[in-house]
């Protein structure tokens, strides 16, 4: 599989870090990464506030980034906001399975997008580019698919199928289930982020998901 980000989507400052990874034991929960989940939702609150939300410098760079190109759409905001104000709204996140609790959580903690798809699933290579208008794609959780609107930022696998719009939803095709062991990770800033920034948070997911891991065989790779 090759990975490629447009030149016109560079010139917006963004960075991605593709991280497969390969023979994940996702049927149940690693204990460490149990434990240290569960304490960071728990103090949360005392350490991170609605008005920190507005000041987040990572946070707002995404919303800077989505006015850059025109997105007006106010539910489209990058999945660290979205799974912030979640917690807000309900105290914690609903458990899902081990590799997207343990993306999310780290998502959260850095403020950075994180997105996972199943690797069995994406037809050919995954390229960064800005939509056509000719564009599939099928939201997570819905049954029916809908044609991208043009010049939106997307991920797109040879099949013209978009596995994740904008940093904000990722497709019902690719979503990961307890039957994914293949993964490919998604992690993506913006011109505020640094390179070295985002790199550790792939590390540090990588370390993580490592623990439930039959190899270590992986790719890394910045774009």
């Amino acid at each position: 599989m090759k990975f490629k980000v447009c030149e016109d989507i560079s010139s917006l400052g963004i960075k991605v870090v593709f991280l497969v990874i390969y023979s994940i034991d996702n049927t149940h929960y690693d204990d460490y990464v149990k434990k240290i989940t569960s304490k960071f939702y728990d103090n949360f609150h005392k350490t991170y506030t609605q008005e920190d939300l507005e000041q987040d410098k990572n946070i707002l760079g995404y919303r800077i980034l989505h006015q850059k190109i025109g997105i007006n759409d106010k539910s489209l905001i990058a999945s660290p906001e979205s799974l912030i104000k979640l917690i807000f709204k309900n105290n914690k996140l609903k458990p899902i399975n081990f590799i997207v609790d343990t993306y999310n959580y780290v998502a959260i903690k850095n403020k950075i997008s994180i997105g996972a798809h199943d690797l069995q699933k994406i037809i050919g290579n995954v390229r960064l580019c800005y939509t056509e208008g000719n564009e599939i794609f099928t939201p997570l959780g819905s049954k029916s698919s809908k044609i991208i609107d043009k010049n939106e930022y997307c991920y797109i696998d040879d099949s013209n199928e978009v596995i994740c719009r904008l940093d904000c939803r990722q497709s019902e095709k690719t979503k990961i289930s307890t039957n994914t062991q293949d993964c490919l990770f998604i992690v993506q800033g913006h011109s505020g982020i640094s390179e070295k920034n985002l790199i550790s948070t792939a590390e540090e997911l990588r370390s993580l998901l490592l623990k439930q891991t039959k190899n270590d065989n992986n790719i890394l790779k910045l774009l």
